[in-house]
């Protein structure tokens, strides 16, 4: 009963440590749950994405990798300044790939600036994975982009190309969280006319069906924690702890290990 008290301590740490709580703004543009809510969602339980991550329907989990292999991302909205030259894409390591280019759209923009209304304006990418040799080639639209180390990635926004915000906040400036995620639960989307054309409430099969492996990601790239300044529909991909948890974790089984033998000893 120790034994299991103790690893169940040293995992609920780690799971701390992993994913620090932020808080998610109303600001002054479109926020959170009204592009979710008043824009994409068609049928389905809302989602309450605004507050405290420790509390509503958002997480800060930094890190994924494909549950099925292959994943696709759909660009969904931009709203910030930096739209013209904000990149966005996935990391492992110091290795990156982009998958949209600041010359990208959404599939979704705010008429009258910053501040209107969400309207129907879409790019995608698939990303497939497949092992190779001691690392995972990472294939963007059937063409090999980059080989990882691994099959886990985070996201990143970037600017010219290379990352610059990340979904793991130990890399970001001062360790703020930048990202979050919002997982499906069994909702459907319309992710705008040229992906779901004829989606309506009555017509459920013309429309994205929003599952336990699919996330909407969004980021914040300036100061304001509204988390809207770029937001993307990601398919097929589930959570896996931080490097930095896995260390922890194992650490603290090594230490647990070398306890027990000085007191069998």
């Amino acid at each position: 009963m120790k034994l299991k008290k103790l690893v169940a301590v040293i995992a609920l740490s780690a799971a701390a440590m992993s994913a620090q709580a932020v808080v998610i703004n109303n600001g002054g543009e479109a926020n959170l749950n009204e592009i979710i809510n008043g824009t994409l969602l068609v049928t389905g339980n809302a989602v309450n994405a605004l507050g405290d991550t420790a509390t509503n329907d958002a997480s800060t989990n930094g890190y994924f990798r494909s549950s099925e292999g292959d994943s696709s991302a759909t660009f969904l909205i931009e709203i910030t300044g930096n739209a013209a030259t904000q990149s966005f894409g996935i990391f492992n390591g110091n290795d990156y790939v982009q998958l949209f280019a600041g010359s990208d759209s959404g599939a979704f923009e705010t008429s009258g600036g910053y501040t209107g209304t969400v309207v129907d304006a879409s790019n995608r990418a698939r990303v497939g994975f497949e092992l190779s040799g001691a690392g995972v080639d990472v294939f963007v639209d059937n063409v090999l982009a980059t080989t990882f180390s691994s099959d886990t990635f985070g996201f990143y926004l970037g600017g010219g190309g290379a990352p610059v915000i990340y979904s793991d906040a130990t890399k970001n400036v001062g360790g703020a969280e930048r990202m979050v995620s919002i997982q499906g639960q069994g909702q459907y989307l319309n992710l705008g006319s040229e992906l779901d054309f004829g989606c309506t409430a009555m017509a459920t099969g013309n429309c994205t069906l929003w599952e336990d492996d699919d996330y909407i990601v969004a980021f914040e790239d300036g100061g304001d924690f509204d988390f809207n300044d770029l937001m993307v529909y990601v398919e097929d991909i589930t959570p896996v702890p931080e490097p930095g948890t896995l260390a922890l974790l194992g650490l603290g089984l090594a230490g647990l290990g070398a306890s027990r033998r000085r007191q069998k000893a």
